[in-house]
């Protein structure tokens, strides 16, 4: 039986060309992506890089023929709850797969994170092959990621209670309203600056292109409930990020209801994009797949100890 062994001994394993010119030659032998996970996942790739945007990666060739066989690499986002799980990534060219090729790669990749003090994670679509490959690996599912397209106006009335207030962007909103926003990051393990920062710099954290507003749902008692960012796309999409500041609350539904009403009534665009994921909460995630018109993505996020 041909161990894996057998396969990492017909194979070279070259850091990433300089050339952008070399660099092209091994995307074009992998073809197009087969889907967003496969997309994302070939940013890995690139030069070495040390410090906090720590990465590795490698063109895997036949070493008989010095044909590309794939690519393999990590890397690592500053900023991230947990830095010493990195983004791994591993390809096959397509005519090659099933071979034992894409073991050997996560061998080889895998014992340059451990002499690190490293351990992989990846995504995949998911129930796709690549979810099924790391899934026989040793990878645990760790959450599923999905992009929901929402059309507010069709989620009818809302009874929920909440005093609701439309904030037109970071600069504007009250401390309050600003300090519930990252109180709902810190709530999901979502990036954020480390250590915490003054509120009149996490203000400037905002990536706002276009118009940004927020949306807050406040409690009779003054506390706020829900939060919500709106960052504008190019056509009939917006983007909505947020919910309950709390994934767990039990009106978690009415909340997520209410500041999606509130879309409806002060936005122009026929639809928003949710990208959730399970820290989101049960409740709120449910809601939200119940009203989609579309599933954009939906991808799992696995991990090997």
């Amino acid at each position: 039986m041909r161990t894996t062994d057998d396969v990492v001994s017909s194979l070279t394993f070259e850091p990433w060309p300089d050339g952008e010119g070399e660099a092209s030659v091994v995307p074009a032998a992998l073809g197009p992506a087969a889907d967003t996970a496969m997309s994302q996942g070939r940013r890995v790739l690139g030069r070495e890089e040390d410090g906090d945007a720590l990465r590795r990666a490698r063109v895997i060739r036949d070493s008989a023929t010095g044909e590309p066989a794939g690519v393999a690499g990590f890397r690592r986002f500053p900023g991230l709850p947990e830095d010493r799980l990195v983004w791994t990534y591993v390809e096959i060219v397509p005519r090659l797969r099933e071979r034992g090729l894409g073991s050997a790669a996560l061998a080889h990749v895998t014992r340059l994170m451990s002499e690190m003090g490293l351990s992989p994670w990846g995504k995949a679509a998911t129930g796709s092959p690549g979810h099924r490959w790391m899934a026989g690996r040793g990878f645990l599912r760790q959450r599923r990621n999905r992009t929901f397209r929402v059309r507010p106006r069709a989620i009818g009335p809302v009874e929920h209670g909440y005093a609701i207030e439309w904030h037109e962007g970071p600069t504007w909103a009250p401390d309050d309203v600003m300090q519930a926003w990252w109180d709902s990051l810190d709530a999901r393990d979502w990036p954020r600056p480390t250590p915490p920062t003054p509120l009149s710099e996490e203000r400037r954290a905002f990536y706002c292109e276009g118009y940004s507003p927020l949306v807050a749902a406040r409690r009779p008692d003054g506390t706020v409930a829900g939060i919500g960012f709106l960052d504008e796309f190019p056509g009939d999409d917006g983007d909505f990020s947020g919910g309950p500041v709390d994934p767990s609350d039990p009106e978690g539904r009415v909340i997520m209801a209410a500041l999606l009403a509130a879309c409806a009534e002060h936005l122009p665009v026929r639809s928003l994009l949710l990208e959730l994921s399970d820290s989101d909460g049960e409740d709120v995630v449910s809601f939200v797949a119940d009203h989609a018109v579309d599933v954009l993505n939906d991808m799992v996020v696995c991990a090997r100890a």
